[in-house]
């Protein structure tokens, strides 16, 4: 309830609040390398330098109108990389904040065709939800290390007008540069799921009104008339569909293998706001292939992961239509079970993801210590990063207990 609270309020406050951009200059598109696959911006090996210059009245105007997704001209900087006259607004759900906003930049805001390593965008995510800063970070590697592709995260020092405003993740967006070097293509339909109220993938009806533009939010192909043809069909079947015929027909539609062992890392990963989500579904992307009426998720939004060490292996997984359904299969329900174990086995766990930790730990703890406008104190965030270790340690043996 107090997320429908919050969003509602939200959405009044967005309509009502009214910052005043800077005015944006004519410029030419800023001259910058383009090379999504190995985009230097996401390497998680660097602590990266983030700068952002902007009139000290938009800055203060996009903080007080922190619920609206006014944009704001800016120059922006990544390790002495320079673009000009980009777009910023505040973003997020929960995360929104005025003190150290959560920001989205749109580099083709103002000057159109400009881009940023063959991206037109960039989330610069203000880690408020997550007291450690770490959980999404290692969570992206565990589904990689599972084969489930993910967007990759790196942290940042953020300055604003030259005083430092914390530590902030650069977290790839997943558009079509991420679709086109991880998925093979990129002329499908994406669309972002974004939570308006707990859905189960239940059916809603015929009408596209009922699912697009939400909570399916289309990010590409948006002018399509009938963008919402293939995934009102995908629902229609997953609910219509009789339960003797329902792995088989699903797997016309989905990798049915790759989708249980996706749910099964949400799951030893402990988290509590994913597919099987304590709120309905939630933080995810489905994508459709482009004339195939094929669809995948892709993982979004995980600071919400490594909740408990204990956490039960059969969570949650009746309290949506699909994943009910498929584990109601003897055989789905194996793979599943085997895919958690896998994933604690041979990733999560103190051998392989502990080190990796650390690894980010000694990497971002200077930055972190020093952001005076994170919600948290110091001594909360080692604590917090203490709580992780912990449930690093437990899980594997968690898991093992129950199978």
């Amino acid at each position: 309830m107090r997320r429908l609270a919050a969003l509602a309020g939200l959405a009044l406050l967005t309509a009502c609040a009214r910052g005043t951009p800077t005015a944006p200059t004519e410029a030419e598109p800023t001259p910058v390398p383009s090379a999504p696959p190995g985009a230097p911006i996401f390497d998680a090996l660097v602590l990266h330098e983030a700068s952002l210059e902007l009139d000290r009245s938009a800055w203060k105007a996009l903080r007080d109108h922190y619920l609206s997704n006014q944009y704001y001209a800016a120059d922006l900087t990544v390790d002495g990389v320079v673009v000009r006259q980009v777009g910023i607004r505040s973003r997020g759900e929960g995360s929104r904040n005025e003190e150290k906003p959560g920001l989205k930049v749109e580099f083709d805001k103002y000057v159109p065709g400009q881009e940023l390593y063959g991206y037109k965008s960039l989330v610069v995510d203000n880690l408020l939800q997550d007291a450690s800063m770490l959980r999404e970070r290692l969570a992206f590697l565990v589904f990689e290390a599972m084969g489930i592709a993910a967007p990759r995260n790196a942290h940042a020092r953020l300055t604003v007008n030259g005083e430092y405003w914390g530590l902030y993740a650069l977290v790839e967006p997943v558009s079509k540069p991420f679709l086109e070097a991880r998925l093979g293509e990129k002329s499908g339909s994406l669309f972002d799921y974004e939570w308006r109220f707990p859905y189960d993938l239940s059916w809603l009806g015929p009408e596209p009104s009922a699912y697009v533009p939400l909570p399916f939010q289309p990010e590409t192909n948006e002018s399509k008339p009938d963008i919402a043809t293939g995934l009102v069909s995908f629902v229609q079947a997953i609910n219509e569909t009789p339960d003797a015929s329902f792995v088989s027909a699903m797997g016309e539609r989905i990798d049915v293998d790759r989708f249980l062992t996706y749910v099964a890392v949400e799951n030893a990963l402990a988290e509590a706001d994913g597919i099987v989500g304590d709120f309905g579904i939630n933080n995810f992307y489905l994508y459709e292939y482009g004339a195939k009426n094929r669809f995948v998720f892709v993982p979004w939004d995980k600071d919400n992961t490594f909740r408990a060490g204990a956490w039960p292996l059969y969570r949650n997984l009746d309290t949506n239509v699909l994943t009910r359904k498929l584990v109601a299969d003897p055989a789905k329900r194996q793979l599943y079970a085997d895919a958690v174990s896998r994933t604690v086995d041979s990733f999560l766990n103190p051998r392989w993801l502990t080190p990796q930790l650390e690894i980010a730990y000694q990497q971002i703890r200077s930055a972190a210590l020093a952001d005076v406008y994170k919600p948290w104190t110091n001594d909360q965030f080692e604590a917090s990063v203490g709580g992780l270790r912990g449930v690093i340690d437990a899980r594997e043996h968690d898991v093992g207990a129950q199978r």
